[in-house]
This record gives structure tokens, C-alpha cells and sequence, in this order.
């Protein structure tokens, strides 16, 4: 089970897909799995349950279908009993079948670690966290949730050194109560995890933005939408022409954006047409921003789509982001969504052409050495060219290493 963990407020496990899969009749197979598992009681009962509760959790399927309920046991040996609301007695089911579960509303967990560095590893795994050393065999490192930890560093692929370091400010949605809701006509409604809309409408929050801001989220849609974000506002509940902020422009064919500065207005600073959504109904879409930098990027399933640059400098001070449906045939759903601070970096900035014996750093004036990593400690890298000349390098000067397994 691979997961990006991160303190906040939600908790989402995906499962990793496997050749088993459900029926194609899941929904018939899970009703009758619920009939044989609701108590039969007299109508007086006060032990009667109703269904019309609102469980924490989510379980999700292969195939689309979901359960509410709660968590009782999960291992990999025996898989997951689930109490649904419905069931006298927990169920049990396989963890080959599921596709994920969501801990809805989870306490956010406060922290004394802040994450410096993200730990890609050979498996696809993601972990930020802090480098405490690195040696030839072994790499330690600090995470929030687990202390210290030490593992291969044959496991390592590759070490990110974050400039500002990785915040998270949200996660959710968990509601729509804590959105400011825009007047008259607005479709926006919260179930499951997910925002919806059916028509026009617009909502935002206040997220207390800052100098950067890496907005990401799913989104699913069964018609033709066009979803304007716009960042670093403080207007939430509708569009404000007359104070600096920047809207990006979403729909299957294109993603268009725009500066709008007050007294000069609207400015478009780029436009691309798109061809990876022409046959889907479901993407994750980070849209990012950076202020020192006057940098904003546009990535559709972790691959980049374009760069901005606004060259008269970052314009906006607004702290929130409102989201907004422009036709009133849209049918989507927004979900998942995660706001953390961006350190101006693209992960394209990393990329190197790969050797098969070689350690490579990426250092801040855009140099690649190659060579060996010999060891990290005490915030200096000590590097061996492949001349075998040993050479010392602060961590300060580098930006990510990537590492020969």
C-alpha cells in the first residue's frame, strides 16, 4: 500500500490495484451482504438503527462503489472489518478489491518537525521529512509521524532539499460549512468527501496564503465544464476586478491565464490547449504559484502542462482561493484537495539522463556532477568524482541528489 503522508486533516490510504477485481455486479453482491447482516428487530426497539447516521469513514472499490462505515481491523493477513451502520456485526473484506479508504475529518496533528527534504524511493513511495545522515549502506531520516527511521539507501531513489521547506496549510474537503458560499444562485453542494456543482456557482476560503502556494485536487465530470480558480484573493465569494489577483482558467480543451491588477485590469499571460483530458472524465490537477519567482506552473496527473511568468512581478496579496462553474450545463466534483507552500522548483528542474553507475546532484547554478555520494552528515555532502576526486559541498548549494541503486 503506497501513500504520501503528510500532518493534516484528512487521511487517505490508497490501495494498490491487483490483476482481482469485482464483479461486474458489485452493487447486488454488497446489498446482499447487508441484508444478511441487519439485525431484525421489532419496530419499539430502541436499538433500532436507522442508516441516517453520518459514519466517519469511506471505503471505496475498484469499480467505483462505496461503503460508509467505520474501521474495526485492518492487517494483510486478514484484510479490513468494516462496521456499516446497517450491519449488526462488523464485515470483513479482502484488501485486493478496495481502492482506497478515507479517514474523513481526522484531528490535524501538530508537529515540532518541519519537513526539508522529500524521500522518493524505487517502490513509488513518497515520504517528507528531515535527513539526519546518509552513508553507503544506510539512510536516516526524521519524519513527523515515525520519529527516525532508517532504511537501505539501495530503497532510495532520489533526495529533494526543499528551500522553505514543505508546509501543509489544508486538506479536505471535510465540509462546505468553513467555504464562503457566493450570493443569489449557486450550485455548490459537499457529500462524500467531494464539493459538487450542477450549475453557476462560486465558493472560496480563506487559506492565509502567503509567498507561495501549490494548490492540487481531483476532479471528475460527466458534462463540458469550465472551472476559473482564482489565487491570492480576498474576495471569496465572487469575481473582484478591481483587486490584484490571478485566475486560472480549467476546461477539457485549455487551461488560460490571467493577472487582473487593479487600474491597469485583466491581462491574459498565456493560454494551452490541452489533448490528455480529451478522453477521460477524471484528472489531479496541481496549480502552483511562487512569489519571489513571479513562477506559476500548471501540472494534469503529475505531468507538467505549462509555466507562467508574470513579469512585472508577483501583484497579488490576497490570501484566499475561490473556485467557480461558468456554465450552468456543468455537472463536477472536486475532491482531495491538498494546499501546501511551493518552493519555485518543477520536479522537470530535477531531471537528469540516467546512468548505471552513477550517484548525480543537482546543485543550485544548475551544475549535474556525477559520481558517488559517499556520505551526508552534518550538513555537508561528501561527493567522489569519477575522477576519484573527493570534493566537500554544503547542502545549501544543492537542490536534490538522485541516486544510483
Amino acid at each position: 500500500m503506497n501513500a504520501e503522508v503528510c500532518p493534516s486533516q484528512k487521511t487517505i490510504l490508497r490501495c494498490s490495484r491487483s490483476s482481482r477485481c469485482l464483479p461486474t455486479w458489485p452493487t447486488i453482491w454488497l446489498a446482499a451482504v447487508l441484508l444478511c447482516c441487519i439485525p431484525l428487530r421489532g419496530q419499539n426497539n430502541q436499538d433500532t438503527v436507522t442508516g441516517n447516521e453520518a459514519p466517519r469513514h469511506i471505503m471505496e472499490f475498484l469499480d467505483g462503489s462505496y461503503l460508509h462505515g467505520d474501521i474495526q481491523h485492518l492487517s494483510a493477513e486478514n484484510g479490513l472489518d468494516w462496521q456499516h451502520p446497517l450491519a449488526a456485526n462488523p464485515m470483513r473484506f479482502n484488501l485486493d478489491n478496495l481502492s482506497r479508504l478515507r479517514l474523513n475529518a481526522s484531528n490535524s496533528i501538530a508537529s515540532e518537525v518541519q519537513p526539508e527534504c522529500r524521500f522518493e524511493f524505487v517502490n513509488g513511495d513518497l515520504i517528507y521529512g528531515n535527513l539526519q545522515r546518509l552513508s553507503r549502506e544506510e539512510v536516516s531520516l526524521k519524519t513527523w509521524f515515525g520519529g527516525e527511521m532508517k532504511t537501505s539507501r539501495a530503497a532510495l531513489r532520489r533526495i529533494a532539499f526543499l528551500k522553505s521547506g514543505y508546509k501543509v496549510i489544508y486538506e479536505g474537503p471535510n465540509g462546505i460549512d468553513d467555504w464562503m458560499l457566493g450570493q443569489g444562485q449557486n450550485g455548490w453542494t459537499y457529500a462524500d468527501g467531494k464539493l459538487r456543482i450542477k450549475n453557476r456557482g462560486v465558493l472560496g476560503r480563506n487559506f492565509q496564503l502567503k509567498d507561495s502556494c501549490n494548490l492540487s485536487f481531483d476532479l471528475e465530470w460527466d458534462q463540458p465544464f469550465q472551472l476559473s480558480i482564482t489565487m491570492f484573493t480576498d474576495t471569496l465569494n465572487r469575481f473582484d476586478y478591481r483587486q490584484g489577483s490571478y485566475i486560472f482558467f480549467l476546461s477539457p480543451q485549455f487551461v488560460s491565464f490571467q493577472r487582473v491588477q487593479p487600474g491597469t485590469g485583466v491581462l491574459t499571460l498565456g493560454q494551452v490547449r490541452m489533448d490528455q483530458l480529451s478522453n477521460v472524465s477524471k484528472a489531479r490537477f496541481s496549480i502552483r504559484a511562487h512569489r519571489e519567482t513571479s513562477k506559476f506552473a500548471v501540472y494534469i496527473n503529475d505531468q507538467l502542462v505549462s509555466t507562467f511568468r508574470d513579469n512585472r512581478g508577483f501583484v497579488a496579496e490576497g490570501k484566499g482561493i475561490s473556485l467557480a462553474s461558468q456554465l450552468s450545463a456543468s455537472s463536477f466534483a472536486v475532491s482531495d484537495m491538498l494546499v501546501t507552500e511551493w518552493d519555485g522548483t518543477d520536479e522537470s528542474d530535477l531531471s537528469f539522463e540516467a546512468t548505471e553507475s552513477s550517484d548525480v546532484l543537482h546543485l543550485i547554478n544548475q551544475d549535474k556532477p556525477k559520481g558517488d555520494v559517499v556520505q551526508i552528515l552534518d550538513q555537508k555532502i561528501h561527493f567522489k568524482l569519477r575522477k576519484e576526486r573527493d570534493i566537500r559541498i554544503p547542502l545549501e548549494r544543492d537542490q536534490a541528489d538522485t541516486l544510483y541503486s
